[in-house]
């Protein structure tokens, strides 16, 4: 099980989250999110962390050049859409930035696991619903009303919505995910700590070292 360590905004959270053996470290570049960074700040940091992670930039509803741009000057290795962009948005996307994509849905508003295997992504993430708010709700879903849907997805699945290292482990028994996929539980006054960071992935180690035995 992999691990997604999302909502970075320092060169210290990145290098941190990397070091401690996230797989995948997500930027957040729409700009009404309070996690937001700006192109050139992810940028940087992402020419600081390119060792092993994945980098992700993640976007809501915004326009296809806009997008285009953002993945071209940041180098992501992933663009994760968390809005309603259409299959032709992902598409085009994937061909002219030459990204992987991560396409976002909510549990109980816009999933169909028909909808999610057809659409054009290498990953699904599913993610809390919540009426007015894209995501980073900190909020779990109901993961065993989920689990027979899930079960049907034909690709990797990232799981989001309120994991922390309190719940990681019935989040990983319950729903099987390829990635779990955190932000808000490693928070300290609204920055990453790199003390919950390093928690969060030994608790997940744990895990892995358990399911391996």
């Amino acid at each position: 099980m992999k691990v997604k360590i999302c909502g970075l905004r320092t060169l210290e959270a990145a290098q941190t989250a990397e070091r401690a053996g996230a797989d995948f470290l997500g930027f957040i570049l729409w700009p009404k999110s309070r996690r937001y960074v700006s192109a050139s700040q992810a940028g940087s940091i992402v020419q600081a962390v390119r060792e092993r992670a994945m980098t992700v930039g993640v976007v809501v509803d915004q326009s296809l050049e806009e997008v285009v741009d953002l993945a071209r000057r940041c180098r992501f290795n992933a663009i994760q859409l968390h809005g309603h962009e259409p299959p032709e948005y992902a598409e085009a996307l994937r061909t002219k930035a030459d990204v992987r994509i991560i396409k976002a849905f909510r549990w109980r508003d816009d999933f169909s696991v028909d909808g999610a295997n057809a659409y054009p992504a290498d990953y699904v993430l599913l993610d809390t619903f919540k009426k007015g708010m894209a995501g980073g709700t900190g909020e779990a879903f109901r993961w065993r009303e989920a689990a027979e849907a899930t079960r049907r997805l034909k690709k990797p699945l990232f799981l989001a919505g309120g994991i922390s290292e309190a719940n990681a482990k019935e989040a990983a028994q319950t729903l099987s995910p390829f990635a779990l996929d955190v932000s808000g539980s490693l928070e300290e006054d609204g920055e990453k700590s790199p003390e919950k960071i390093r928690a969060f992935m030994n608790a997940v180690q744990d895990i892995r070292n358990e399911a391996a035995t």
